[in-house]
């Protein structure tokens, strides 16, 4: 339980300064320079990926954590704070203030990131104009291209108002790029389905009894 709970405190203690950070980063800074949009749909990318990533590590480490506390009799169930807490010296308002903080961030990190690459048009490597106004259009379109050597798209406009390239600006890899997003969400979806499953056992269980 000791590795679980460290788990949970150094991975939530590395993720929230970085997800606040990537936060601004994805909206443009705080300098109040123009950042194309190209830039900031490729960040949103990154940011909703590690974001996702995050979230499935993190609900596996407290869901284990909560079922080996349930088995030893605990009273708190969720994980401590190791760098305030210990196993034996639990404090409540800790250990919940730190869920709490953690899971604001990560919602506010997936819903910042997803409106974000929810921006996103593809583009043709050297278009001004996307294949589609739409971003599940412009996906279709290019997934249904055969594009033998690449790069042939962009997640979004990669050229500036003068026609040159912009620095930043991500690749469309044809179906990769978008099931890299699905895959990151696979942790976390197989932990929420788990406790769907468990809810649904419970009350079975006790309709049954009735």
């Amino acid at each position: 339980m000791s590795v679980l709970a460290k788990l949970w405190t150094w991975t939530g203690y590395a993720f929230v300064p970085l997800a606040i950070t990537w936060v601004f980063y994805a909206r443009g800074g705080t300098d109040g320079t123009p950042v194309a949009l190209g830039v900031l749909v490729s960040r949103g990318y990154w940011g909703l990926l590690l974001t996702l990533l995050v979230t499935g590590l993190l609900l596996w480490t407290v869901t284990l954590y909560v079922r080996a506390a349930k088995a030893r009799g605990s009273r708190i169930l969720i994980p401590p704070n190791t760098t305030f807490e210990t196993g034996g010296q639990r404090n409540r308002l800790v250990s919940w203030g730190t869920a709490i903080i953690f899971a604001a961030v990560m919602i506010a990190a997936l819903a910042v990131f997803s409106i974000r690459y929810g921006d996103s048009r593809i583009y043709g490597w050297d278009d001004r104009t996307p294949l589609a106004d739409g971003f599940w259009e412009s996906r279709t379109i290019a997934d249904a291209r055969r594009c033998p050597n690449g790069p042939c798209f962009a997640i979004s406009e990669r050229l500036d108002s003068s026609g040159k390239p912009l620095s930043g600006v991500n690749e469309y890899i044809p179906i990769i790029t978008d099931a890299a997003i699905v895959v990151a969400a696979l942790p976390a979806l197989a932990c929420l389905a788990f406790h769907l499953y468990g809810i649904a056992r419970l009350i079975r269980s006790r309709l049954r009894r009735r």
